[in-house]
Protein backbone atom coordinates (compact mmCIF):
# COMPACT_ATOMS: atom_id res chain seq x y z
CA UNK A 1 0.00 0.00 0.00
CA UNK A 2 1.44 3.36 -1.00
CA UNK A 3 1.61 6.46 1.13
CA UNK A 4 0.83 9.93 -0.20
CA UNK A 5 1.95 13.27 1.23
CA UNK A 6 -0.02 16.48 0.78
CA UNK A 7 1.18 20.02 1.34
CA UNK A 8 -1.49 22.14 3.03
CA UNK A 9 -1.53 25.92 2.75
CA UNK A 10 -4.24 26.06 5.42
CA UNK A 11 -5.44 23.79 8.19
CA UNK A 12 -8.89 24.24 6.65
CA UNK A 13 -7.78 21.97 3.79
CA UNK A 14 -7.74 19.05 6.26
CA UNK A 15 -10.68 17.24 7.82
CA UNK A 16 -10.86 18.30 11.47
CA UNK A 17 -12.00 14.94 12.82
CA UNK A 18 -9.39 12.97 10.86
CA UNK A 19 -6.61 15.36 11.86
CA UNK A 20 -7.51 15.20 15.55
CA UNK A 21 -7.85 11.41 15.36
CA UNK A 22 -4.14 11.22 14.53
CA UNK A 23 -3.39 13.54 17.47
CA UNK A 24 -5.46 11.41 19.83
CA UNK A 25 -3.82 8.16 18.68
CA UNK A 26 -0.19 9.32 18.79
CA UNK A 27 1.89 8.86 21.95
CA UNK A 28 3.98 11.97 21.17
CA UNK A 29 1.17 14.43 20.49
CA UNK A 30 0.10 17.34 22.66
CA UNK A 31 -2.63 19.95 22.58
CA UNK A 32 -0.60 22.16 20.25
CA UNK A 33 -0.96 19.55 17.49
CA UNK A 34 -4.75 19.83 17.54
CA UNK A 35 -6.68 21.26 14.62
CA UNK A 36 -8.31 23.96 16.77
CA UNK A 37 -4.99 25.35 18.04
CA UNK A 38 -3.50 25.42 14.54
CA UNK A 39 -6.60 27.23 13.31
CA UNK A 40 -6.23 29.85 16.05
CA UNK A 41 -2.58 30.44 15.07
CA UNK A 42 -3.51 30.67 11.39
CA UNK A 43 -6.48 32.98 11.84
CA UNK A 44 -5.11 35.06 14.70
CA UNK A 45 -1.51 35.67 13.63
CA UNK A 46 0.36 36.58 10.47
CA UNK A 47 2.24 33.25 10.38
CA UNK A 48 1.81 31.41 7.09
CA UNK A 49 0.82 27.73 7.49
CA UNK A 50 2.69 25.06 5.51
CA UNK A 51 1.53 21.75 6.96
CA UNK A 52 2.31 18.23 5.79
CA UNK A 53 -0.24 15.40 5.85
CA UNK A 54 0.45 11.75 4.99
CA UNK A 55 -2.41 9.46 3.97
CA UNK A 56 -2.67 5.73 3.36
CA UNK A 57 -5.48 4.77 0.97
CA UNK A 58 -6.92 8.27 1.50
CA UNK A 59 -6.90 7.80 5.29
CA UNK A 60 -4.68 10.37 7.09
CA UNK A 61 -2.07 8.66 9.31
CA UNK A 62 0.65 11.26 9.92
CA UNK A 63 1.05 15.02 10.23
CA UNK A 64 3.74 17.64 10.59
CA UNK A 65 2.35 21.12 11.34
CA UNK A 66 4.50 24.09 10.32
CA UNK A 67 4.34 27.87 10.16
CA UNK A 68 6.63 30.41 8.52
CA UNK A 69 8.10 32.87 11.04
CA UNK A 70 10.49 35.80 10.72
CA UNK A 71 14.18 35.37 11.40
CA UNK A 72 15.61 38.80 10.61
CA UNK A 73 15.87 39.25 6.81
CA UNK A 74 15.15 35.56 6.23
CA UNK A 75 12.39 33.21 7.31
CA UNK A 76 12.16 29.97 9.24
CA UNK A 77 9.72 27.09 8.94
CA UNK A 78 8.96 26.13 12.52
CA UNK A 79 6.74 23.51 14.10
CA UNK A 80 4.72 26.06 16.01
CA UNK A 81 4.99 29.46 17.66
CA UNK A 82 3.32 29.72 20.09
CA UNK A 83 3.40 26.10 21.12
CA UNK A 84 5.28 22.96 20.21
CA UNK A 85 4.95 20.38 17.46
CA UNK A 86 7.03 17.95 15.49
CA UNK A 87 5.95 15.07 13.23
CA UNK A 88 3.54 12.51 14.67
CA UNK A 89 2.21 9.28 13.19
CA UNK A 90 -0.62 6.89 13.88
CA UNK A 91 0.73 3.86 12.01
CA UNK A 92 3.47 2.91 9.50
CA UNK A 93 5.77 4.96 11.70
CA UNK A 94 9.08 4.59 9.83
CA UNK A 95 7.74 5.12 6.31
CA UNK A 96 5.45 7.97 7.38
CA UNK A 97 8.18 9.78 9.28
CA UNK A 98 10.61 9.47 6.35
CA UNK A 99 8.02 10.78 3.91
CA UNK A 100 7.21 13.78 6.11
CA UNK A 101 10.89 14.71 6.55
CA UNK A 102 11.71 14.15 2.87
CA UNK A 103 8.95 16.62 1.98
CA UNK A 104 10.24 19.47 4.15
CA UNK A 105 12.55 20.96 1.46
CA UNK A 106 9.56 21.20 -0.88
CA UNK A 107 7.87 23.67 1.48
CA UNK A 108 11.05 25.61 2.30
CA UNK A 109 10.87 28.00 -0.64
CA UNK A 110 11.85 31.61 -1.25
CA UNK A 111 13.47 33.17 1.81
CA UNK A 112 12.58 30.19 4.02
CA UNK A 113 15.99 28.56 4.56
CA UNK A 114 15.64 26.83 7.92
CA UNK A 115 13.34 24.19 9.38
CA UNK A 116 12.96 23.94 13.15
CA UNK A 117 11.22 21.06 14.91
CA UNK A 118 10.22 22.41 18.34
CA UNK A 119 9.05 19.44 20.40
CA UNK A 120 7.31 19.25 23.76
CA UNK A 121 7.62 15.59 24.73
CA UNK A 122 11.25 14.64 25.43
CA UNK A 123 10.36 11.18 24.10
CA UNK A 124 10.85 12.68 20.64
CA UNK A 125 14.47 11.73 21.27
CA UNK A 126 13.50 8.29 19.92
CA UNK A 127 13.52 9.96 16.48
CA UNK A 128 16.95 11.55 16.92
CA UNK A 129 18.85 9.26 14.56
CA UNK A 130 16.12 9.55 11.92
CA UNK A 131 16.22 13.34 12.20
CA UNK A 132 20.02 13.17 11.92
CA UNK A 133 19.77 11.05 8.77
CA UNK A 134 17.65 13.80 7.24
CA UNK A 135 20.17 16.53 8.07
CA UNK A 136 18.85 17.80 11.41
CA UNK A 137 21.06 18.89 14.31
CA UNK A 138 19.78 18.85 17.88
CA UNK A 139 19.91 21.94 20.08
CA UNK A 140 18.73 22.93 23.54
CA UNK A 141 17.34 26.45 23.78
CA UNK A 142 14.63 26.13 26.42
CA UNK A 143 13.50 23.95 29.28
CA UNK A 144 10.14 23.34 30.94
CA UNK A 145 9.11 22.70 34.54
CA UNK A 146 6.59 19.87 35.11
CA UNK A 147 5.10 19.09 38.51
CA UNK A 148 3.86 15.57 39.25
CA UNK A 149 0.29 16.10 40.48
CA UNK A 150 -0.08 12.47 41.48
CA UNK A 151 1.97 13.34 44.61
CA UNK A 152 -0.93 15.32 46.02
CA UNK A 153 -0.95 18.91 47.29
CA UNK A 154 0.70 18.37 50.67
CA UNK A 155 3.71 16.62 49.16
CA UNK A 156 4.02 19.26 46.43
CA UNK A 157 3.81 22.08 48.97
CA UNK A 158 6.50 20.47 51.13
CA UNK A 159 8.73 20.22 48.03
CA UNK A 160 8.58 23.95 47.28
CA UNK A 161 11.35 26.26 48.43
CA UNK A 162 10.80 28.46 51.48
CA UNK A 163 10.11 31.58 49.41
CA UNK A 164 7.26 29.96 47.46
CA UNK A 165 5.71 28.47 50.61
CA UNK A 166 6.03 31.83 52.40
CA UNK A 167 4.36 33.61 49.47
CA UNK A 168 1.39 31.24 49.55
CA UNK A 169 1.00 31.63 53.33
CA UNK A 170 1.19 35.43 53.14
CA UNK A 171 -1.34 35.44 50.31
CA UNK A 172 -3.73 33.67 52.66
CA UNK A 173 -3.47 36.60 55.09
CA UNK A 174 -5.94 38.42 52.81
CA UNK A 175 -9.49 37.38 52.10
CA UNK A 176 -9.46 36.28 48.49
CA UNK A 177 -11.31 34.24 45.95
CA UNK A 178 -10.15 32.56 42.74
CA UNK A 179 -12.82 32.52 40.05
CA UNK A 180 -13.05 30.14 37.10
CA UNK A 181 -13.98 32.64 34.41
CA UNK A 182 -16.05 31.85 31.32
CA UNK A 183 -13.96 32.19 28.15
CA UNK A 184 -15.75 35.10 26.49
CA UNK A 185 -14.63 38.14 24.53
CA UNK A 186 -15.17 40.25 27.67
CA UNK A 187 -13.02 38.11 29.98
CA UNK A 188 -10.37 37.60 27.30
CA UNK A 189 -10.22 41.36 26.77
CA UNK A 190 -9.60 41.90 30.49
CA UNK A 191 -6.95 39.20 30.41
CA UNK A 192 -5.27 40.65 27.33
CA UNK A 193 -4.84 44.06 28.95
CA UNK A 194 -2.83 42.53 31.79
CA UNK A 195 -0.99 40.12 29.49
CA UNK A 196 0.15 42.99 27.26
CA UNK A 197 1.46 44.84 30.32
CA UNK A 198 3.43 41.77 31.44
CA UNK A 199 4.95 41.29 27.96
CA UNK A 200 5.97 44.92 27.85
CA UNK A 201 7.61 44.72 31.28
CA UNK A 202 9.72 41.68 30.42
CA UNK A 203 10.58 42.96 26.95
CA UNK A 204 8.90 40.16 25.00
CA UNK A 205 6.78 40.64 21.91
CA UNK A 206 3.12 40.02 22.68
CA UNK A 207 0.78 37.95 20.59
CA UNK A 208 -1.95 39.91 18.79
CA UNK A 209 -5.39 40.34 20.29
CA UNK A 210 -6.80 38.57 17.22
CA UNK A 211 -5.08 35.36 18.34
CA UNK A 212 -6.29 35.52 21.94
CA UNK A 213 -9.83 36.30 20.80
CA UNK A 214 -9.74 33.26 18.49
CA UNK A 215 -9.33 31.05 21.57
CA UNK A 216 -13.07 31.47 22.18
CA UNK A 217 -13.44 28.79 19.49
CA UNK A 218 -11.30 26.50 21.67
CA UNK A 219 -13.03 27.29 24.96
CA UNK A 220 -13.45 23.63 25.98
CA UNK A 221 -9.65 23.41 26.29
CA UNK A 222 -8.95 26.88 27.76
CA UNK A 223 -9.11 27.82 31.46
CA UNK A 224 -9.06 31.39 32.78
CA UNK A 225 -8.58 31.88 36.53
CA UNK A 226 -8.87 35.29 38.20
CA UNK A 227 -7.75 36.25 41.70
CA UNK A 228 -10.08 38.65 43.51
CA UNK A 229 -9.07 40.53 46.66
CA UNK A 230 -11.44 43.05 48.25
CA UNK A 231 -13.79 42.55 45.33
CA UNK A 232 -11.21 43.63 42.76
CA UNK A 233 -9.47 41.48 40.19
CA UNK A 234 -5.79 41.18 41.13
CA UNK A 235 -4.37 39.07 38.32
CA UNK A 236 -5.27 36.32 35.87
CA UNK A 237 -3.67 33.16 34.50
CA UNK A 238 -4.56 31.31 31.30
CA UNK A 239 -4.19 27.55 30.97
CA UNK A 240 -4.63 24.90 28.30
CA UNK A 241 -6.20 21.56 29.15
CA UNK A 242 -3.74 19.25 27.45
CA UNK A 243 -5.72 16.03 27.69
CA UNK A 244 -3.32 14.39 25.21
CA UNK A 245 -0.58 14.63 27.87
CA UNK A 246 -2.90 14.69 30.94
CA UNK A 247 -1.34 18.06 31.67
CA UNK A 248 -2.43 21.52 32.76
CA UNK A 249 -0.38 23.84 30.58
CA UNK A 250 0.27 27.25 32.18
CA UNK A 251 0.04 29.33 29.02
CA UNK A 252 0.02 33.10 29.66
CA UNK A 253 0.14 35.44 32.64
CA UNK A 254 -1.80 38.63 33.32
CA UNK A 255 -0.25 39.19 36.76
CA UNK A 256 1.22 42.68 36.66
CA UNK A 257 3.55 44.38 39.14
CA UNK A 258 0.62 45.99 40.96
CA UNK A 259 -0.63 42.50 41.80
CA UNK A 260 2.59 41.35 43.45
CA UNK A 261 1.61 42.64 46.90
CA UNK A 262 -1.32 40.20 46.91
CA UNK A 263 0.95 37.24 46.04
CA UNK A 264 -1.20 36.71 42.99
CA UNK A 265 1.20 34.35 41.21
CA UNK A 266 1.54 32.07 44.22
CA UNK A 267 -2.20 31.97 44.93
CA UNK A 268 -3.16 31.33 41.31
CA UNK A 269 -0.61 28.54 41.02
CA UNK A 270 -1.84 27.03 44.29
CA UNK A 271 -5.47 27.12 43.21
CA UNK A 272 -4.85 25.64 39.77
CA UNK A 273 -2.57 22.89 41.06
CA UNK A 274 -5.34 21.84 43.45
CA UNK A 275 -7.89 22.12 40.64
CA UNK A 276 -5.74 19.89 38.46
CA UNK A 277 -5.42 17.28 41.21
CA UNK A 278 -9.19 17.30 41.81
CA UNK A 279 -9.85 16.90 38.08
CA UNK A 280 -7.50 13.98 37.54
CA UNK A 281 -4.63 15.65 35.68
CA UNK A 282 -1.24 14.00 36.17
CA UNK A 283 1.05 16.96 35.44
CA UNK A 284 1.10 20.71 36.06
CA UNK A 285 3.28 22.41 33.46
CA UNK A 286 5.03 25.68 34.32
CA UNK A 287 6.37 25.78 30.75
CA UNK A 288 9.45 27.48 29.42
CA UNK A 289 12.56 29.32 30.52
CA UNK A 290 16.11 29.57 29.28
CA UNK A 291 18.23 26.64 30.58
CA UNK A 292 20.21 28.79 33.02
CA UNK A 293 19.84 28.55 36.80
CA UNK A 294 20.97 32.18 37.06
CA UNK A 295 17.86 33.37 35.20
CA UNK A 296 15.10 34.81 37.41
CA UNK A 297 12.26 33.00 35.60
CA UNK A 298 14.17 29.71 35.86
CA UNK A 299 14.66 30.15 39.62
CA UNK A 300 11.03 31.21 40.21
CA UNK A 301 9.63 28.14 38.47
CA UNK A 302 12.20 25.82 40.01
CA UNK A 303 11.10 27.14 43.38
CA UNK A 304 7.78 25.33 43.02
CA UNK A 305 9.68 22.06 43.26
CA UNK A 306 9.65 21.37 39.54
CA UNK A 307 12.67 19.81 37.88
CA UNK A 308 13.97 21.47 34.73
CA UNK A 309 13.24 19.22 31.73
CA UNK A 310 14.83 19.84 28.30
CA UNK A 311 12.72 21.15 25.43
CA UNK A 312 14.50 19.61 22.47
CA UNK A 313 14.75 21.33 19.11
CA UNK A 314 16.10 19.93 15.86
CA UNK A 315 17.23 22.31 13.07
CA UNK A 316 17.94 21.74 9.40
CA UNK A 317 19.15 24.07 6.71
CA UNK A 318 17.30 24.19 3.41
CA UNK A 319 19.66 24.17 1.55
CA UNK A 320 21.97 22.23 3.87
CA UNK A 321 24.66 24.95 4.06
CA UNK A 322 22.16 27.47 5.43
CA UNK A 323 22.36 26.09 8.98
CA UNK A 324 26.15 26.37 9.52
CA UNK A 325 26.09 29.88 8.07
CA UNK A 326 23.30 30.81 10.46
CA UNK A 327 25.17 29.27 13.41
CA UNK A 328 28.22 31.42 12.62
CA UNK A 329 25.97 34.49 12.62
CA UNK A 330 24.53 33.50 16.00
CA UNK A 331 28.02 33.03 17.44
CA UNK A 332 29.11 36.47 16.24
CA UNK A 333 25.96 38.03 17.70
CA UNK A 334 26.56 36.37 21.10
CA UNK A 335 30.15 37.62 21.19
CA UNK A 336 29.06 41.15 20.35
CA UNK A 337 26.48 41.07 23.17
CA UNK A 338 29.02 39.76 25.66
Amino acid sequence: MTLEVKKLGSIKEANENQWNHIVEQSNLSCIYHRYEWLRAVEVGTSHEPRHLLVSKNDNPIGICPNFVTDLGPIHRLTSLRPGYGGPITMTDETATLDLLLESVPDICTGTVILNELRTYDECFVRYHDVFKDHGYKISLKECRFPLDLTQGWESLFDGMDSERRRGIRRGHDNEFDVVDEAVTERTLSAFYEGYATVMSRIGTEKLPWSFVRELIQFDDRVKLFSLYVDGNRRGMYMYLLDDEQSTLQHLFSAVTEEHFEYYAAELLHEHTIKWGIDNGYETYELRGAVPDFRDGVFRFKEGFGAEATPLLTWERGCPTLALPVLEVGRLIEERIKS
